[in-house]
Parts: C-alpha cells; structure tokens; sequence
C-alpha cells in the first residue's frame, strides 16, 4: 500500500521527494545490527503492570533476534500542551465551519477542544510551533545513536467501547490514555504498533516502534521480523453456554 500512497504528488503540499522504490525492501532481513532503545515509559507516563510485563518481554524477544536494546529514556517532558494547542486549534477551525445543525450531529469531546481554543491567541499557536520543532529537533538528535525507540503502545487495557476516556479514570482527553502516540505525531516520526500478548483477562497489549523521520523502511524491517518470530496467538473464546 506504501508504496501507492508513498509517491511524491505535487498536489499534495505535505509530499516529500526522494522515498524508496519499494518501502518493503528490507522486510527479509533480520534485526542483527539495529540499535533499540527501549523506554517503559518515555519518562512521565504511567503504565499498567501487566501491559509493561509484556513490552518488557517483547524488548527481550527483540534482542534474541540479534538488536542491541539498552534502557533509556529519550529525555524529554510530556508534549501534551504542544499537542493540544495544534489539535485543539484544528478542532476550532473544523467547528467555525460548520452550520449550526452539523455541530449539534459533532463528538463532545471535538466541541470541548474546540471551545477551549477559543480562549487561546495566534501567539499561542505560533509558540506552540516552534516549541514542536524544538521537540522534533531534540528527537531527531536522540536517534543518530539509536535506529529505533520502543515504547508501550497504549499504557493500559482496553476499555468498554463508546467512551472517550477510561469510565471514571478522572480523564478528559483521549491523549491522556494515548502517551505514546501524540509525541511522534508531532515529530512526524514513522511508528508502528506489534502485538506482543494479553491481559489476564484476555485484553491485547502491544509495544511500539517509532524511527527517525522518513525511516518508515526501518521500522518495518523490524516489526515484520518481529511477527514473523512471534505470530500472534490469540487466547481461547469461551463458548458463551460455558460462561452460563
């Protein structure tokens, strides 16, 4: 699929030039020589024992298969307010443009971001840029020694489906429950999710692999040498006349 949606298109503004023929050309080959840093929780996340347990196990599992892993922590704070300025501000803009019947038919939580970057000023944006560049420049500078960061992908169980946070976690936002993904959408860092097991309760976890910027092949070539190691095996189903 990369390598139809990967192409340079001079109609999208977002296009790079200079990506490979094949995004798929490394995927045969093993992990010798790669260089992991392994980080439970990036420095300020809180994360599940049992979903740490499994990452923690998969980081072991990737080094049997030939990568150095060392753990360490990129050395870096919670970018959530950088996050939040520009989502927040793109869910105002998408808000103005509405009528006001389609914003009655908008998720709650989009119309709560949006009326909370009401308050906020160009400025406010604007500094939030350059402290995103910041942050991208500071991990960029983290993998020239590392060609992989291995994180949690979500830091806690599965929940009941229809809630935008944990049902009373104290939560407001999805990015609170989702440490490990804003940071690399502000880098605009490749990363990918590997399922690496479940819960007592039979709830998938999954550890994930981020790259430096335009290292999508990388990444890949890890995480496919991964499942090919350790295809996912999936827990037995009750039968419901068993649950009775």
């Amino acid at each position: 699929m990369l390598n139809v949606i990967g192409r340079y298109d001079y109609r999208d503004p977002y296009a790079t030039r200079g990506q490979p023929k094949d995004w798929g050309a490394d995927l045969g080959k093993d992990l010798r020589g790669l260089r992991i840093a392994y980080s439970p929780t990036l420095g300020y996340a809180e994360v599940d024992d049992q979903v740490a347990a499994r990452v923690r196990e998969a980081a072991r599992n990737l080094e049997q298969l030939g990568a150095e892993i060392e753990e360490i922590h990129p050395g870096f704070e919670s970018p959530i307010d950088i996050f939040q300025k520009l989502w927040f501000t793109a869910s105002l803009d998408f808000w103005s443009k509405c009528s006001d019947r389609q914003r009655e038919q908008l998720d709650p939580g989009l119309v709560a971001n949006a009326r909370t970057a009401q308050q906020w000023s160009a400025l406010d944006l604007f500094q939030a840029l350059g402290r995103r560049a910041n942050f991208t420049e500071g991990l960029e500078r983290f993998n020239q020694d590392y060609h992989l960061l291995m994180t949690p992908t979500v830091p806690i169980e599965p929940f009941e489906a229809g809630h935008e946070v944990p049902p009373g976690s104290g939560m407001r936002d999805w990015e609170e429950w989702a440490p490990f993904s804003y940071p690399f959408n502000l880098s605009q860092q490749p990363a990918a999710s590997v399922p690496c097991g479940f819960t007592e309760s039979g709830l998938p976890v999954g550890f994930q692999l981020a790259g430096g910027k335009h290292d999508d092949v990388r990444v890949l070539r890890a995480c496919h040498a991964y499942m090919k190691a350790h295809p996912p095996r999936f827990p037995r189903v009750p039968d419901p006349s068993e649950m009775a």
